[in-house]
C-alpha cells in the first residue's frame, strides 16, 4: 500500500508519523503545505533523515510572495506529477478542506477508483465542529464559489473531516467524535506509538534545534504552565499575579516551567513575574514538549486544543485548565471534562 499523509501543521506532523510507524510495512508519503516556510522545511527534513518512517518527502509549502492562484496552480502541478509517479493508495489529510487534498484525491481516482480518502485528528475540530458551521456563507456561497472555480470535484465538508471524500477518521477519542464525523468509521489513533522508540527519535531529531533545552533538566520540572495570548494579560495585569499565587501555594518558582504563546514578545514581563522559573521557548511546539516531561508532570494552562493534545499524547500526565470566560471556554468544558482534564479557579491576589 502506499499512503500519502498531507502536513500543514505539528500536530498533523506527529499523528502523521504515528500512522506511518503504524503502517511501517507500507510506502509511506509525506507532503509538506504550511503557511510557515521555515517550519515545513524543519518537518521536511525529520521525514528525510527518518527514511524508515517515511520513504518519501515532498514539500509543496510555497514562498507567500506568490500571489494565491499561482501558488495553487504549480501545487497541482506538484501534485499531478508526485500520482503520475507514485499511485496512492490511501490519502490522509488533517483537512479535507483543502483544495489540495480534494485535487490529490480527484486525479488519484481517475486511475484508482478504490483510493481511500482518510481524516487525522486536528484537535478540537474533531469534537466541537468547525466555528462557522451555520453560517450560511459557510454552507453554501463558499461550497458554490468554490465548484465554479476548481470544478464538480470539490465536495463540501461543513465541519472538516465530513466531505464525501472522506471515509475513514483517526482519532485521539473516536467517542466524543463531532456528529457529522460519525457517519465515518472511527478509528482509535494507537497511542502507545507516541512512546516508542521510533518515534522519539524523529521528536528528538526536531528538539535538536532548540539548545536551552539541553540545559534544563526535566526531572525536576513539576509543572508547565501554558500561558495564553500576551494580549490577554496584558489588558489583566492582575492575571498572572493570580495565577502565580495559586501555583506558589502548592509548587516553589523553580519547580515551574513557563511556557509563553507562540506570538507573545514580551519575554521579560514573564521573567520579571517568575523569577526562578524556567523559561521555555515560546516558539516550541507543545507536542515536542511532551517527550521531554515526565509522567508524574503537571499541564496548566487556558483553555485549548494545546491541553487537549498533551492529555491525548500523554495521557498519565495530570492536566488542569483555568477558564477565561471565552466562548471557546464554555464549548470545551464538556470534551475536557470526558477527558479527565480539571479545571483550576485561580485564586484571588
Amino acid at each position: 500500500m502506499v499512503n500519502y499523509f498531507f502536513i500543514s501543521s505539528p500536530l498533523h506532523f506527529f499523528v502523521a508519523t504515528n500512522l506511518a510507524i503504524a503502517h511501517k510495512e507500507d510506502v509511506n508519503v509525506a507532503l509538506f503545505i504550511s503557511k510557515n516556510e521555515k517550519t515545513a522545511q524543519q518537518y521536511a527534513k525529520a521525514t528525510k533523515q527518518f527514511s524508515n518512517i517515511f520513504q518519501h518527502t515532498f514539500n509543496l509549502t510555497i514562498n507567500d510572495d506568490q500571489k494565491q492562484i499561482s501558488q495553487r496552480k504549480l501545487r497541482f502541478e506538484q501534485i499531478t506529477k508526485i500520482i503520475s509517479s507514485l499511485r496512492p493508495d490511501r490519502i490522509f489529510t488533517g483537512s479535507d478542506r483543502r483544495v489540495e487534498f480534494q485535487f490529490a484525491m480527484h486525479q488519484s481516482r481517475k486511475t484508482n477508483a478504490n483510493v481511500q480518502g482518510i481524516y487525522i485528528d486536528d484537535g478540537t475540530v474533531s469534537y466541537l465542529g468547525h466555528k462557522s458551521i451555520n453560517s450560511f456563507v459557510h454552507k453554501y456561497i463558499d461550497p458554490y464559489l468554490k465548484k465554479v472555480v476548481y470544478g464538480t470535484w470539490w465536495k463540501n465538508a461543513l465541519t472538516t473531516g465530513s466531505s464525501d471524500w472522506i471515509s475513514k477518521a483517526y482519532l485521539a477519542v473516536p467517542q466524543d467524535a463531532h456528529p457529522l464525523l460519525k457517519s465515518k468509521e472511527l478509528i482509535a489513533l494507537d497511542q502507545n506509538i507516541f512512546t516508542r522508540e521510533s518515534f522519539l527519535q524523529i521528536n528528538e531529531f526536531l528538539i535538536e534545534k532548540y539548545e536551552v533545552l539541553k540545559t534544563i533538566n526535566f526531572s525536576k520540572v513539576k509543572v508547565v504552565l501554558c500561558l495564553p495570548n500576551e494580549s490577554f494579560y496584558l489588558k489583566n495585569p492582575v492575571f498572572l499575579q493570580q495565577i502565580k499565587h495559586t501555583l506558589t501555594n502548592t509548587f516553589q518558582l523553580s519547580d515551574i516551567a513557563v511556557k509563553a504563546h507562540p506570538k507573545s514578545k514580551n519575554m521579560a514581563l514573564l521573567a520579571e513575574v517568575f523569577p526562578e522559573s524556567i523559561q521555555l521557548p515560546n516558539t516550541l511546539g507543545m507536542e515536542l514538549l511532551l517527550a521531554k516531561l515526565t509522567d508524574d508532570t503537571s499541564i496548566i494552562g487556558d483553555v485549548s486544543t494545546a491541553l487537549l493534545t498533551a492529555k491525548w499524547l500523554k495521557p498519565k500526565v495530570s492536566v488542569q485548565a483555568f477558564e477565561l470566560n471565552s466562548d471557546i471556554s464554555k464549548n470545551l468544558n464538556t470534551l475536557f471534562k470526558s477527558l479527565g482534564i480539571s479545571f483550576l479557579s485561580l485564586e484571588p491576589v
